[in-house]
């Protein structure tokens, strides 16, 4: 015999079609730069509690909160000994999936699928966009104590002083990776004629996009720059460089 389905979980699965069709119209919608505005306050609301709703594989008991946004799915790994030696084995409670919130990064992976392209970073500069946007966050809350325990020297006892090293080391990081930038330009007005375009500094992309969330496409637009062409490949470059720069400057401060 089948296992009962509860009414919910069919609820919850209806949602989820639903929350399909609105997506897919959106994502057709911007490619052809069709604007779509709900038929029904009904169908906005449905959308943003799909949207809601945690990953299947991560378990039922995550609750549906729109103000977290999107959520991708994640294996929780650790290496573990086994008969044959060490190797990495998902660590998830029960076998489920960890969930961690979308970002800018997942948004520009994503859309350059859409295109038949692959991912415009690589992991590592990923990473360091992921890691100079945390660092930056906690740390303009250091008033707070919302240091992370991964950025104290565990060699040393707790405390003000284990604290107030912490705070001490992760600014040394932002700095490391903000003279890693650099004071250059990623796209430069070489002659303006009276035109909007503004030049965009390194600084300012790595900020736009790890700080502020925006992808490229919205710097170029926020810019008056072309969305088209070389122009996003020189943007995309710029921004993998610094990146690369930045892992290079911290490597190690999480």
């Amino acid at each position: 015999m089948g296992r009962m389905i509860r009414e919910s979980d069919l609820d919850a699965a209806v949602d989820r079609l639903i929350g399909y069709r609105q997506g897919a119209l959106k994502v057709i919608a911007r490619e052809r730069q069709i604007v779509l505005t709900p038929t029904k306050e009904k169908d906005r609301l449905q959308l943003m509690k799909v949207r809601a709703h945690a990953p299947s594989s991560c378990g039922p008991e995550i609750p549906v909160a729109p103000a977290r946004g999107v959520t991708l799915p994640y294996a929780p790994q650790a290496v573990r000994a086994t008969a044959n030696g060490y190797e990495p084995q998902h660590i998830g409670f029960s076998g489920r999936d960890a969930a961690r919130a979308s970002d800018v990064f997942d948004v520009m992976e994503q859309q350059a699928q859409r295109r038949g392209g692959s991912a415009p970073f690589t992991p590592s500069q990923v990473d360091a966009g992921r890691r100079y946007s945390a660092m930056v966050e906690r740390h303009s809350s250091v008033g707070l104590k919302c240091v992370s325990v991964e950025a104290q020297d565990r060699s040393q006892g707790s405390g003000a002083g284990s604290y107030m090293d912490a705070v001490l080391a992760e600014g040394d990081a932002i700095r490391r990776m903000t003279t890693a930038i650099g004071t250059g330009f990623a796209l430069e007005v070489t002659r303006n004629r009276g035109g909007k375009r503004r030049s965009i500094t390194t600084r300012a992309l790595v900020d736009m996009v790890c700080i502020e969330g925006l992808t490229l496409t919205e710097v170029l637009k926020s810019h008056a720059w072309s969305v088209y062409g070389d122009t996003v490949n020189r943007a995309q470059a710029a921004l993998a460089s610094a990146l690369d720069r930045m892992a290079r400057a911290a490597p190690a401060l999480r």
